[in-house]
């Protein structure tokens, strides 16, 4: 691999369409080519260094939208909320979109969009030197008392995050725009872990700046019809109209991975900023009003961050450390056809291990956890998703 580049995963039977994506990607990323979905498969398993996937929907051997089924229930981290671009014709209905958005795709890429555009559209879902984007927090020099706020951010910064107020309009606004929307709404609550500590040694305000200068890294990560702002509790709050609670979670997931591997300064000091994330979701969360919704998500953010920190919980019945919740497992349902030949069962069950764990010490079922798990294993080895 080319020193410096990260790598993309190229999916296409085409190998005109293949050749043009990567030219395009020249440059920036380095490229695996695969033409087919299997194929694809074994390569995302066995090289960890891809950091996207653009793949076309019809693939032979194994369908785009199948492929993207087995990276989401993956047990590996890094494939489970891998960013999945899908490569649509300009007839493509929004419905359709919306349809393939719920199937857990990130992000679309039209057939003949200009190279910038592209770039543009990848960096965005894979750029998260955080470190890079908190420059201006290392400006703080140590002989400034600790509690001497971040210098101004620069003029070409993106505009200041809404305030709570602000927050919970559009939270409304979402709700009552359910119907235009496939009624989802997600809702994230970001929260630094050691906000407490952080404001002990450098004052409420430095720990304020750095808050407002996360919303605004986030911001560049989010789409349009999103909102961004913070709270007097010092958290990011982001609502997301017409989002799913499987692409909420794989989202707050990456955004907790990127941070943890980003480093900054502040008074002379270099800090990893570590993150948790509560989310509250509409269907999931009905009949909620915006400030009932926002309580939740912050419960769920407390949550996460008893549980040790850099978590995600999106509901009551979450083991913080694994991630399962109910609707995730129901999306997951939907992937596969009903006849089991077609299931992955290894993977699922592997995923449903803590949970059959947690029933069997509540209820004392006696059963032999030790002999199910390493059956799991085997057949997942068998399947290829180990």
């Amino acid at each position: 691999m080319e020193a410096g580049l990260r790598r993309v995963l190229v999916i296409d039977p085409s190998k005109v369409v293949r050749s043009t994506l990567a030219k395009h990607l020249g440059g920036h990323f380095e490229v695996r080519e695969e033409s087919d979905g299997e194929s694809a498969w074994q390569s995302l398993v066995l090289d960890s260094s891809i950091i996207a996937v653009v793949s076309g929907a019809q693939l032979p051997r194994l369908s785009g939208l199948d492929l993207l089924a087995r990276l989401r229930i993956s047990k590996l981290r890094r494939l489970c909320d891998i960013p999945f671009l899908l490569l649509i014709s300009d007839h493509e209905t929004e419905e359709d979109r919306q349809l393939a958005r719920e199937k857990g795709v990130t992000s679309f890429i039209t057939r003949g969009m200009s190279r910038e555009k592209i770039i543009d559209r990848i960096g965005r879902l894979v750029n998260w030197e955080l470190a890079l984007s908190f420059a201006d927090t290392q400006a703080v020099p140590s002989a400034i008392p600790r509690n001497a706020p971040l210098k101004r951010l620069p003029e070409e910064s993106p505009p200041p995050p809404l305030d709570c107020q602000d927050i919970r309009h559009q939270l409304e606004q979402a709700i009552a725009g359910q119907a235009s929307t496939s009624g989802m709404v997600g809702i994230l609550a970001f929260g630094l872990d050691d906000a407490d500590q952080l404001a002990a040694r450098f004052g409420k305000d430095t720990l304020e700046s750095i808050t407002k200068r996360l919303c605004q890294v986030l911001r560049t990560k989010i789409g349009n019809s999103d909102s961004i702002g913070c709270d007097n509790e010092s958290r990011c709050l982001i609502v997301s109209p017409g989002t799913s609670l499987a692409s909420c979670t794989a989202f707050a997931q990456r955004v907790c991975r990127g941070l943890a591997n980003s480093q900054v300064t502040i008074a002379g000091e270099p800090l990893h900023l570590i993150v948790s994330v509560g989310i509250a979701s509409i269907p999931t969360d009905a009949g909620m009003s915006a400030e009932a919704l926002m309580a939740v998500a912050g419960k769920r953010l407390r949550m996460a961050q008893q549980a040790g920190g850099n978590r995600v919980v999106a509901d009551e019945v979450s083991d913080p450390g694994f991630g399962f919740n109910t609707e995730f497992f129901s999306n997951m349902m939907r992937f596969y056809c009903p006849d089991t030949a077609n299931v992955q069962m290894g993977a699922m069950g592997l995923h449903l291990m803590p949970l059959f764990k947690a029933m069997d010490k509540e209820f004392r079922f006696g059963l032999p956890l030790t002999e199910i798990e390493r059956s799991f294993e085997l057949r997942a080895r068998e399947e290829g998703t180990d």
